[in-house]
């Protein structure tokens, strides 16, 4: 643990944002890149041309399998990334090597992924079983209890990712006793860091929305899937450094498993 303030961890979650990307551009670029053909393409997924019943059945079963697809080289694409950023701003890593530690950081992001994917299929199932019994009036009411609920577990266990990053195991136990108490500050240096760059997209859209609408379909697609790639690239630059801060701040049973 380092004896860092809130206004210390959101300005040099900004800082290890800049620096990451000017010293590691080809990473931050090529993931910019790559992410943007790959909503460009899932974007084609989307339409489901008509025909006869199997010929919809059929199209349909392959748009799925292909969106599907595009999702998990997004999400792999996603965790690379984020593993390099953690180990940069953690370590002063660069971009090399490519897979640290032999890929088993790799390996334990996608099992927090499916974890928590796991987490909100569960929870819907348990949602859609509660509503059977309870009128329309509590739905909203009861959705909003499980949302808050499966929040509060991803800020509690979010100090895992920088850990796994450095090679630490899973080790849920940890990262919830150092995270306890402290769930407003890492829910609070994670919204303000992500505030100034939320307002930017806000604006953009506000101003050059009407300006899309007004050009081809075709054409206002694919600026908003670039503008989107560009955005949610800088969005998990500076969510891993963000929790990289946090991490040194909070972080006390999670650095007896560190491997990095």
């Amino acid at each position: 643990m380092e004896q860092l303030t809130f206004g210390t961890c959101v300005r040099n979650s900004w800082i290890s944002t800049w620096q990451a990307i000017v010293q590691m551009p080809g990473w931050f670029l090529g993931v910019f890149a790559v992410i943007a053909c790959l909503t460009l393409l899932s974007g084609s997924f989307q339409y489901v041309p008509s025909g006869g019943a199997e010929l919809d059945a059929a199209a349909r079963a392959s748009h799925a399998l292909g969106s599907m697809v595009f999702s998990i080289l997004q999400l792999v694409i996603y965790c690379c990334l984020t593993i390099k950023v953690h180990r940069f701003v953690l370590l002063g890593e660069g971009t090399q090597p490519l897979l640290p530690l032999g890929g088993k950081p790799l390996g334990r992001f996608a099992l927090i992924s499916v974890g928590l994917t796991l987490g909100i299929v569960v929870l819907s199932i348990a949602l859609v079983l509660l509503v059977r019994e309870i009128r329309s009036g509590g739905i909203v009411l009861v959705g909003a209890v499980v949302m808050l609920a499966y929040m509060f577990a991803m800020v509690r266990l979010s100090l895992l990712y920088p850990a796994v990053s450095l090679g630490g195991a899973l080790t849920l136990r940890a990262a919830w006793k150092d995270s306890r108490g402290h769930f407003w500050s890492i829910f609070g240096v994670v919204f303000v860091s992500y505030l100034p760059l939320l307002i930017v997209w806000i604006i953009l859209l506000e101003v050059l929305g009407p300006r899309m609408l007004l050009t081809s379909l075709q054409g206002a697609s694919t600026v908003f899937a670039i503008g989107l790639a560009f955005v949610n690239t800088g969005f998990i630059v500076l969510a891993a450094s963000a929790l990289s801060w946090l991490y040194r701040r909070y972080a006390n049973e999670l650095l007896e498993h560190a491997a990095y």
